[in-house]
């Protein structure tokens, strides 16, 4: 809140880092509402649900005819956003030769409709978000250098919910009152259970699955309180299906056990005479599971589809490297 203070009344451009769900458009739609151009337009566009041949259209218009299927004048995005803030959402997905269009924009202060004659003069804020590094999305030739210097005058990193653990009742509290109103209900507050079990879980959804949760959760109260029965079976249970454990107090979470089983390098503390291939291949195997947990935050589902397994099977070898290091 403290940046979103300093940068708002600027003109700055903003990148906004951060995982799916995690408030990056809130963060962005609370920047416009403290910037002069509040009384102006905010537009918030998808740049992952463009298609490559309609971005263009999406984003600047286009004239009558100036397509098969343009029927009638379109405004873009742009324009009905002129004057105020326009969001580009997941930035990172805009295809590489739409990129090239957006940095004219930008330098140039103008568009085109696609199919127009006219430049069209702009005055708008930009605010872009994406889950990954643009920095490094750029030195893998997936983005523009030049694009991201445009946008980089200002960045914002928004931290996972599973690292905001004291902010998790606040929001639950919040998405309590939103969602009584609703539904016209009049839940007062949570089971002492309850939030333990919010407390103790990952949000792997953010801010977006706790806000889903507890609309499903406040319909199926009948109570003052939710109670845990109310919650998802995958909440309730979370402890079971993740044999490593989850975030806690003690930081006993699935990074850092598996970190302790990987102590020095040497995650199964491999004795001399058990130097052999079977060993190796155990170690190699162990190394690759890790690297593709840290990859998707230690989801065990994404990591399994990436590694090309079930979750069982992961489970089970998660549970056989537990098994190994307490020997």
């Amino acid at each position: 809140m403290q940046q979103i203070s300093l940068v708002a009344p600027t003109n700055y451009s903003v990148i906004i880092y951060g995982e799916s769900g995690s408030g990056k458009e809130a963060i962005a739609h609370e920047i416009h509402k403290k910037s002069p151009r509040a009384k102006f337009p905010f537009v918030a566009i998808d740049c992952g649900a463009l298609s490559k041949e309609l971005a263009l259209s999406e984003m600047y218009g286009h004239e009558k005819g100036s397509f098969t299927g343009a029927l009638n004048q379109k405004t873009g995005s742009f324009e009905v956003a002129n004057g105020g803030t326009i969001f580009l959402d997941e930035v990172g997905n805009l295809p590489y030769d739409i990129q090239v269009s957006l940095l004219r924009v930008i330098q140039e202060r103008k568009i085109r409709r696609v199919g127009g004659t006219k430049d069209i003069d702009l005055d708008v804020r930009i605010i872009v978000a994406s889950n990954e590094r643009l920095w490094d999305a750029a030195h893998k030739g997936k983005f523009r250098e030049d694009l991201y210097h445009r946008f980089n005058e200002f960045s914002i990193n928004l931290p996972p919910l599973r690292e905001r653990k004291e902010d998790i009742m606040i929001f639950a509290h919040h998405f309590l009152r939103l969602t009584n109103t609703e539904l016209g209900k009049n839940v007062k507050g949570f089971s002492q259970e309850a939030e333990n079990i919010f407390k103790n879980y990952v949000w792997y959804g953010n801010l977006r699955e706790l806000k889903n949760v507890i609309k499903r959760a406040t319909l199926l109260t009948d109570g003052e309180k939710i109670e845990p029965t109310s919650l998802p079976f995958e909440i309730t249970n979370f402890q079971k299906l993740n044999p490593l454990g989850n975030l806690d107090d003690d930081n006993k979470n699935m990074e850092s056990s598996l970190r302790d089983m990987a102590n020095e390098g040497a995650p199964f503390h491999i004795q001399e005479k058990d130097l052999n291939l079977k060993s190796a291949s155990i170690d190699a195997e162990y190394e690759t599971i890790l690297a593709a947990l840290k990859k998707v935050n230690f989801n065990k589902s994404k990591a399994a589809k990436m590694l090309n397994i079930d979750r069982k099977t992961l489970y089970n070898k998660i549970k056989e490297y537990e098994s190994m290091n307490t020997k």
